[in-house]
This record gives C-alpha cells, sequence and structure tokens, in this order.
C-alpha cells in the first residue's frame, strides 16, 4: 500500500475470510431478551472495524484520484468485501426484527423501524448493482478530481475558478466563468455515459425490491418516516411562491450595485457570490494554517466546549483542507470509526466562501464527535438526514458575530448580509435539485435521453432560477444537473432545505437567547439518530415544519435581518 503521512488514513489489508465468521457467529447466535444487548453491541463494533476501512479508502481515493494504488485499493473492499457483507447484514437485520419489539434496548427501537425500512429496500440480486454504482461513483471522482480549467495560460482548479467569480473585474469573471465551462462540458459526454449507467442500475434495484419507483425505494433507504413525496412538491411550490419572489428582489438589486443592463451566470453563481457592490472579495485567510488557527478562535468565543472540540479535531489530523490537483473538490465530512472521530475534506483557496464551508463541516464533525461517543450502537451516529444538516448549516449563522479572527467589523455586516443572501438563494436551488429527482425517479421514461435530461434542467432553472440570463448559453444552462449529489447520492438535497429553515429558526433563538440556545445545539448532537427528526428539532428549540406560513415568516426574519 502507499505510505501515507496521516496516520488516521493508514490502510490495513482485510479479506472476507478474517470477517465471515465473525458474522456468521452472530447469525448462529440464540436471541433471547437476556442476550439482545450483547448481540447489537458486538454487531455495531464489527461494523465499526469495517466502516473504519472503507472510509479509510473512500478518502484516500478522494484525496489523490491519480493514485492508482488508492483507487485499486478501495476497489478491492468494494469487489471483494462489500457484497459479502451486504448479503451478512441484510440476514443479521432479519434476525434481530424477529426479536419483539418491547425486548430491544430503547435506543434499539427506532433503529429496528430503519431495519425494517432496509429489508423492504433490500434484495440479495441488487448487491452487485451496488457494487457497480459504488464503482461508477469512483469514477465520476477520478473524472471530475482531474478537470483543470485552462484559464490565460495557467491550469486552475474549480475552487479557483470560484474565487476569480467573486473578482469585482467582469471581464475576468466572464473569461473564468467560459474556461471553466468549455471545461466541463469536454468532460459532459463521459459524465453523461456514467450517469445512464448508473440510472439504469437504479432502475434495475427498485424493481429487484418491489418498489413502484426509485423515489419509493430511496423513501425506505433514507428512513423518511415524518413527511411523504407530495409534502416535498407541495414545499417546491411553497419556495415558488414565498422565496423566488425574494431571490429576484436580491437580484436586482444586485445588478443595480454592478450598475449592468442584465445579470449573465459569471455575475452571479449561488455556490460563489460575489459583492452586490461590486467590492472586492473578502480576503480572510492567505493558507490552511491561519483557515485552521482562526477557526478554532471563532468556536472558542463561540463556545468553549466547541472550541475544544475543533483542537481535538486538529491536534488529531482529522481533516485535509488545502486545495490541490487530483483531490476530489467537493467537501464533505465522513468518519474514521475506531477511532471515533469526524475527518473533514475541503478545497479551500482563501474565499469568504471557504470560511463559511469550514463552519458548515464541521458543525457536521461537532455533530459526529459528539453522537459517535454517547451512542453506544454504531448506526446511531449522526442522525437523520433532515436533521444532520442543522447543525452545520446553522453553525454558518450562528457563528456570524464571532468572525473576528477574519474580518473587521464593517467586513462581519458584509459577511452576515452575505450569509443571508446565500441562505435565500440557496432554498430555490435545493428544490431545483429535488424537483430534478422527483421527476427523473417517478416521471421521466425508463428510456430517457440526455437531451430530455438537459432539457428539465433549463425548465427547472427558469422556474427556480429565472435570474441570471442565460441566454447564449442553452448548452451550458442544460448540463447544470452534473452535479455531485445528483450522481452519488441520489435524493438527498431536500434536506438541505428542510434544515436550511431549521438553521435560520436556530439563528433566530441565538439572538434572543444565545446562551440557551447554544445549550440546546449541544444537547441535541448527543441522540445521534435513537430520536425521530421532530424529536431531535424540539430538543434543538425547533420546529420541524415547513408550511408556507412558516417560510414566510422565516423569510420575514431574513429580511429584517439584511435591513438592519
Amino acid at each position: 500500500m502507499t505510505a501515507t503521512i496521516n496516520p488516521l488514513l493508514k490502510d490495513r489489508p482485510v479479506s472476507w475470510e478474517v470477517y465471515q465468521p465473525r458474522y456468521q457467529e452472530l447469525l448462529d447466535r440464540e436471541l433471547t431478551p437476556e442476550t439482545i444487548e450483547a448481540f447489537l453491541l458486538d454487531w455495531s463494533e464489527l461494523d465499526r472495524e469495517l466502516d473504519q476501512v472503507v472510509h479509510v479508502r473512500s478518502l484516500n481515493a478522494d484525496l489523490n484520484t491519480a493514485d492508482e494504488e488508492v483507487q485499486n485499493a478501495y476497489l478491492e473492499y468494494l469487489n471483494g468485501i462489500q457484497p459479502h457483507r451486504d448479503v451478512a447484514v441484510s440476514d443479521l437485520r432479519k434476525k434481530l426484527l424477529t426479536v419483539a419489539p418491547a425486548h430491544l434496548p430503547a435506543d434499539a427501537r427506532l433503529l429496528a423501524k430503519r431495519f425494517e425500512a432496509d429489508d423492504r429496500a433490500f434484495h440479495v440480486d441488487s448487491v452487485p448493482l451496488r457494487t457497480q454504482l459504488a464503482e461508477l461513483k469512483q469514477q465520476y471522482s477520478q473524472i471530475t478530481g482531474g478537470m483543470l480549467i485552462d484559464f490565460r495560460g495557467e491550469q486552475i482548479t474549480v475552487p479557483r475558478v470560484e474565487q476569480l467569480l467573486l473578482s469585482p473585474d467582469r471581464q475576468e469573471r466572464e473569461e473564468a466563468w467560459k474556461a471553466w465551462q468549455k471545461a466541463r462540458l469536454e468532460i459532459a459526454p463521459k459524465l453523461d455515459e456514467v450517469f445512464l449507467k448508473q440510472l439504469k442500475l437504479r432502475q434495475q434495484i427498485h424493481r429487484n425490491s418491489g418498489h413502484a419507483n426509485y423515489r419509493d425505494y430511496m423513501w425506505d433507504r433514507y428512513h423518511r418516516f415524518d413527511y411523504t413525496p407530495q409534502d416535498c412538491l407541495d414545499f417546491h411550490e411553497t419556495i415558488e411562491t414565498e422565496v423566488v419572489p425574494f431571490t429576484l428582489e436580491l437580484l436586482e438589486q444586485h445588478r443595480q450595485g454592478l450598475g449592468i443592463e442584465e445579470l449573465k451566470p459569471w455575475d452571479f453563481y449561488w455556490r460563489s457570490q460575489m459583492d452586490p457592490q461590486n467590492r472586492p472579495a473578502l480576503q480572510p485567510f492567505s493558507t490552511v494554517e491561519e483557515l485552521e488557527n482562526k477557526t478554532e478562535q471563532v468556536f472558542f468565543s463561540l463556545s468553549p466546549k466547541l472550541g475544544e472540540m475543533f483542537k481535538t479535531l486538529k491536534d488529531r489530523r482529522a481533516m485535509d483542507l488545502g486545495s490541490r490537483e487530483n483531490k476530489m473538490s467537493h467537501a464533505y465530512c465522513t468518519t474514521i470509526d475506531t477511532e471515533k472521530l469526524p475527518f473533514v475534506l475541503q478545497n479551500v483557496v482563501g474565499t469568504e466562501g471557504d470560511v463559511s464551508t469550514t463552519l458548515h463541516e464541521f458543525g457536521h464533525a461537532f455533530h459526529a464527535y459528539v453522537s459517535m461517543r454517547t451512542q453506544r450502537l454504531i448506526w446511531n451516529a449522526f442522525s437523520a438526514t433532515e436533521f444532520v444538516e442543522v447543525p452545520s448549516m446553522g453553525m454558518e449563522l450562528i457563528a456570524l458575530d464571532h468572525l473576528t479572527p477574519f474580518y473587521t467589523p464593517q467586513e462581519i455586516q458584509r459577511a452576515k448580509e452575505s450569509a443571508i443572501r446565500q441562505s435565500v438563494h440557496n432554498l430555490p436551488w435545493m428544490c431545483y435539485m429535488d424537483a430534478f429527482q422527483h421527476w427523473l425517479y417517478s416521471e421521466a421514461p425508463e428510456d430517457i435521453t440526455i437531451e430530455m435530461l438537459d432539457q428539465k434542467s433549463r425548465e427547472l432553472l427558469d422556474r427556480f432560477q429565472p435570474q441570471p440570463n442565460w441566454s447564449g448559453f442553452e448548452a451550458e444552462k442544460g448540463k447544470v444537473w452534473q452535479y455531485y449529489h445528483m450522481f452519488n447520492h441520489p435524493f438527498y438535497y431536500i434536506e438541505y432545505a428542510l434544515s436550511g429553515l431549521g438553521a435560520v429558526q436556530l439563528w433566530k433563538n441565538h439572538q434572543e437567547n444565545p446562551e440557551k440556545t447554544l445549550q440546546q445545539y449541544l444537547e441535541a448532537l448527543e441522540p445521534g439518530d435513537s430520536l425521530s427528526v421532530p424529536e431531535l428539532y424540539e430538543k434543538c428549540g425547533l420546529n420541524f415544519k415547513f408550511d408556507r406560513q412558516t417560510v414566510h415568516d422565516l423569510m420575514g426574519f431574513l429580511r429584517e435581518q439584511l435591513q438592519g
């Protein structure tokens, strides 16, 4: 194996022949009310060991997409262990579900409900199909991780382009955006090919499990017990009615501030929003070390407990934040399971967005760190996806008044206004992503073509992001759907919108009573996935609601914050 500098990412040789007897022993063990607790704990530790292997190998593959040795090690796990493990875990789930709920420990009762949904979604014929999907996910990372953009004779990364899109020099923005889109269109056929393969596999998987469509299958896979697909479709309409007009007001102010006749895609990009008054981009840090040190100061200012957690993660090197060639460009937080540590991967280049992304990902990291230590069963770490984004998105907002290490008071106000605009603009984008997938997996024909996908992308952008004007760039507009989650985490996106509303509630509460809100925040990290989504929101002092009145009221709060 390739040696790694970071000891947390040290791989080790594994084989199914070593693990199979341990799974078999659990399958053969007699289950009684007296033995069920030990059974769950032993199974949890076994899964923890193998989760450690797959997470380390996946991380190493994303950190160097050009390293054949680490790529092959990840494939070795996907092909040599995961299929056997899937079958063994399915058999263990069935065994557990024979136990009367009254005999289960309290922290396993919601788990059993999730296992029932997993059992409905599992079919042995889908095991090799899921392996193929994992391999295609790796192909996506390799294709996108190796993409460089030719800008003014220099080869630059996507994070660097996003940095250039903050420039007050419109010519520079336009050149950077066009160079980026040129590179994207060049790899688009490869991504199209990957996605169509994924789509066919997903269609077969839902047929194998007996679900009417892939959307229904994913509702079970994601344990969505607290809302329905129709609720999501209604929510799309709510955002279209209550939020899209707000975004258009903000964009009109943006256009006027830039002093231009119309907004083009290089004047506004939802992920990297330039200053609406055409001021130079904020420069909060210049090195990774500076980012880490300043972030530590922010967390200590916000809460000594948060500061100590971040310091522990920094000291343990549970992060890789720098931007470099052949590193997968998407930021995320995963887990180093046997160490009970999170691990954050980012690609920072010194922008304001890098600061908010760092706050976001370490909100996830705190959630993982706390829940992995308070929950004895591995399946209860983190939480349901509809809450898991609240600690991260909420952290972006409640930390705004503590950004002194990065900014002057005037710059903090500017960063706060930027965060508010980002919160508003995010919601229609999230609904674009979710609406695309509802259509794709429940309405679109099975023999769908790339042309249909591109056309639907253009239609939904017109609905949820009618500005900026993409005229003359219809091909580029059609490829907006080629986004990380679409390939690798189908149907994972509405969670950002629901959690985004929770995050705004959290910020509102924090302004009214910061000490109580932070205490609720920290306490809500502890239960992990042992409580339902509404229960977790309640524990955090929030309401799990996304009706029109709730959205209207929260947008009113954001308007007030923006005005003064």
